[in-house]
């Protein structure tokens, strides 16, 4: 995981603490894993679907949300962004694709903004929580919205966070 670009937008404490909350609950979902071995090495899917105890699968499945749109979220950004034709064909230019990503992302209060590809084509989604949705589509791009994400760096200034952080998405990874 290369996230050298977010020291362009978030401080080296902001990302230290975030990095320290992701590990903390991939060890919860180790844990759950050591006691539902089932679960191990399974999608969100798959784990849906199993015959185990309730509150172990809803955790499990929560905690892979998160722990996956966190991973996404911090292979999101280069220090030198890639372009992309699918970007040109769908939305003519790549500023034009960032402005629809920045609209959409000033809509929302907390969550993680995904982008994906549905038949070639790009795709913003936002979840606060997971969904039946997240679980079918595969996220290539990610920006977390929750406030914890930006608040040390940029107190009440999620505009200035998310122009920051747009300008450092790589959406080269959109291929």
């Amino acid at each position: 995981m290369d996230i050298s670009a977010m020291n362009m937008f978030l401080s080296e404490d902001n990302i230290k603490r975030h990095l320290e909350h992701y590990r903390t609950q991939k060890s919860r979902l180790s844990i759950i894993e050591k006691s539902f071995p089932i679960i191990k090495g399974r999608s969100i899917g798959e784990i849906c679907r199993l015959s185990i105890d309730r509150t172990a699968r809803a955790e499990a499945m929560w905690l892979m949300w998160y722990i996956e749109s966190h991973g996404c979220f911090f292979d999101s950004f280069s220090l030198s962004p890639e372009k992309t034709e699918i970007i040109s064909k769908s939305y003519s230019s790549r500023e034009k694709f960032l402005y629809e990503i920045y609209l959409e992302a000033m809509k929302r209060e907390h969550g993680f903004l995904y982008i994906y590809l549905d038949k070639g084509t790009p795709k913003i989604m936002f979840e606060a929580e997971p969904n039946i949705a997240f679980f079918k589509v595969k996220p290539m791009l990610c920006l977390d919205l929750y406030e914890h994400t930006y608040f040390s760096d940029y107190i009440f200034g999620k505009d200035k966070f998310v122009r920051s952080a747009l300008s450092y998405l790589n959406t080269g990874k959109l291929k």
